[in-house]
């Protein structure tokens, strides 16, 4: 039974038990293969596979190695706020020791994956591997560690463009820029479930700069991530259906923005969610664009 607790643990530490973070990695890798697809059709489908599959399993590693680091560097932190308190390592069930040899394995197994593919994704993944064990510790400088994390976490949309066209168009550029916003618009709407811990202990968020005036600033950012999308729509000479999709969810999200109650956390969290049906609708959009 201990041992199978510990094991639990470590599945915690790794927020295996939470695949949000999964999905909302691994989709814009998925939303750029897709454009990818549509700037270089002749690219065959066993490849698109191959690399499909790299990416998810590579989000997974990815994604629990980050959750690790944070853990190791917020642990204090972790400990003051209500949310993260009973995390395994502000617990004390697992030592730092032991999750950094946990942390070195999740990265050995990143590794493996990163070496499946060309020499300038492998040189991608080197670089964005310095954001990820450097992102914890924005939180501490700046109000604004959501447009770090939304950096790194989308910069998979960078590495399969230099998978599948070994450079990184135009196009995915423009995409990696809406999904910055897309992840800086829904890591504050996760933030307000801790603005007031944050507070006393120090802690800086991007919702805590956008308290005043929550909704008027998300749906800002929700009507520059649409500009940004149906200028990709029109650059790239997409079909109608794209359009559709892309100002449909627009208008959901800008309604769920308008009806969320930011000081209750369980509407924060349900809003929070609602992210990964956002960007599979933007998958959904460019697959039929």
């Amino acid at each position: 039974m201990q041992k199978l607790n510990r094991f639990i643990a470590y599945l915690q530490l790794a927020r295996l038990h939470q695949r949000v973070g999964i999905y909302l990695l691994f989709l814009p890798c998925l939303c750029a293969i897709l454009l990818a697809m549509k700037l270089m059709p002749e690219v065959h489908l066993h490849e698109i596979l191959r690399v499909t599959f790299l990416f998810f399993v590579g989000a997974v590693f990815m994604r629990s190695a980050g959750c690790v680091v944070n853990d190791l560097i917020d642990v204090n932190f972790d400990r003051q706020v209500a949310r993260t308190k009973n995390r395994p390592l502000a617990l004390g069930i697992i030592s730092k020791k032991a999750a950094l040899i946990f942390l070195s394995i999740l990265l050995g197994f990143a590794l493996l994956i990163l070496l499946q593919f060309n020499k300038n994704t492998i040189f991608g993944g080197f670089f964005i591997l310095n954001f990820v064990l450097f992102y914890p510790l924005m939180k501490r400088i700046t109000f604004f560690p959501q447009i770090f994390l939304g950096i790194t976490f989308n910069f998979g949309i960078v590495m399969a463009s230099l998978s599948l066209l070994n450079h990184i168009s135009n196009a995915h550029l423009i995409l990696y820029a809406a999904f910055i916003i897309l992840t800086l618009l829904y890591d504050t709407i996760y933030a307000f479930q801790d603005i007031e811990d944050d507070l006393k202990i120090g802690v800086k968020s991007s919702a805590i700069a956008f308290s005043k005036n929550p909704k008027l600033i998300l749906n800002f950012l929700n009507a520059l991530i649409l500009i940004l999308l149906i200028y990709l729509g029109f650059k790239e000479q997409f079909d109608r259906g794209f359009f559709v999709i892309i100002f449909a969810i627009f208008l959901i999200a800008f309604f769920q923005i308008i009806f969320t109650d930011f000081k209750n956390s369980q509407n924060c969290l349900n809003l929070f969610k609602q992210a990964v049906f956002f960007e599979i609708f933007i998958a959904i959009a460019i697959l039929i664009g």
